[in-house]
């Protein structure tokens, strides 16, 4: 196949390369908690056509249980990105797992789920990347569409803001500003997107949290199914988790994973820059809308023979075969 490019640093800048649409070639299942709603279920996940997209079924109910992954069907963001259909079935807390299925380049899945919550796992990324490596990614025959961002697009909120901006190639720049609380440092990193770079600097970032929100939270009906097990827990300026941090900045690695399944809610690669400051999942879902409804913002792009090739958009995933 493609294995001898693997190692290439010298590529051509027009190599004549092309990027397909990918799938799994067969299905794989993980059963665990809901970090909102604690409660049990089973994520299985199967190969689909070219052309679906990210399509959950909740197979808990009878009618009416498709649910696409698109921006226009994304109704809340409230600590987590949640979904749902124009009859109200629904699905939460897909960001994790979106990053991973953006990070291994996969466009198209049908993704069955008993249950509301997507499970939390260990509060990263990198279980689904094992799950979705284990089902083998094969390409399509269809080639992939890739969106180019042609001006930048901004959203702000308070102190807070989140931006997209033109580029070469997708790259992540992201700041948290814990502004003193309880001695927390600001913390800034920059990402350039290649799927080993994610699995290795992002994919194992867990979500966290302070201490002092639990009631809070737990009030909202949310977080009940927290623990240390998927969740950092910071208390008066420390780690409660007796294995510590993955990462000294493990806070912003989070945030870049979290923006990595958030934008992939579009539905395409993104070629351009995302900055934030502060970001979350209410300000990257204002972000995407706000540049769909920009037409003169983007275009779509397929990357075929004539195309620039850009090595931080075309990384070689686990490709075994070509396949409808």
């Amino acid at each position: 196949m493609l294995s001898h490019l693997k190692n290439k640093t010298n590529v051509d800048k027009f190599s004549p390369v092309m990027m397909r649409q990918k799938t799994i070639s067969h299905p794989v299942s993980y059963r665990g908690i809901g970090v909102h709603s604690a409660k049990n279920t089973t994520l299985s996940l199967f190969p689909a056509p070219a052309d679906t997209g990210i399509v959950f079924e909740r197979v808990d109910l009878a009618q009416n249980n498709l649910i696409k992954v698109t921006v226009s069907n994304v109704v809340d963001t409230f600590l987590s990105t949640k979904i749902a259909n124009a009859s109200g079935a629904s699905v939460s807390t897909i960001e994790h797992l979106m990053a991973a299925i953006a990070a291994c380049e996969i466009d198209n899945l049908h993704i069955e789920i008993d249950g509301p919550e997507v499970p939390i796992l260990d509060g990263s990324s990198i279980d689904f990347i094992h799950l979705l490596e284990n089902a083998r990614i094969n390409e399509q025959k269809a080639l992939r569409r890739v969106i180019r961002i042609l001006k930048p697009i901004t959203v702000k909120e308070e102190n807070r803001f989140a931006t997209l901006e033109p580029a070469e190639n997708f790259s992540i720049h992201c700041t948290l500003d814990f502004q003193g609380r309880q001695g927390l440092i600001t913390e800034t990193m920059s990402f350039e997107n290649s799927s080993q770079s994610f699995r290795e600097e992002i994919s194992k970032a867990r979500t966290f949290g302070f201490y002092e929100d639990a009631q809070k939270i737990f009030a909202a009906g949310l977080g009940l199914g927290a623990s240390l097990d998927n969740t950092i827990v910071i208390d008066n300026g420390q780690i409660m988790n007796p294995e510590g941090l993955r990462y000294s900045n493990e806070f912003v690695r989070h945030k870049i994973l979290d923006a990595f399944g958030d934008l992939y809610v579009i539905g395409h690669p993104l070629i351009g820059c995302y900055r934030a400051y502060n970001g979350g999942h209410t300000l990257n879902n204002q972000l995407v809308n706000a540049l769909l409804s920009d037409k003169s913002a983007w275009r779509f792009e397929s990357l075929g023979d004539s195309t620039e090739w850009h090595p931080a958009i075309y990384s070689l995933s686990n490709v075994h075969s070509i396949s409808a």
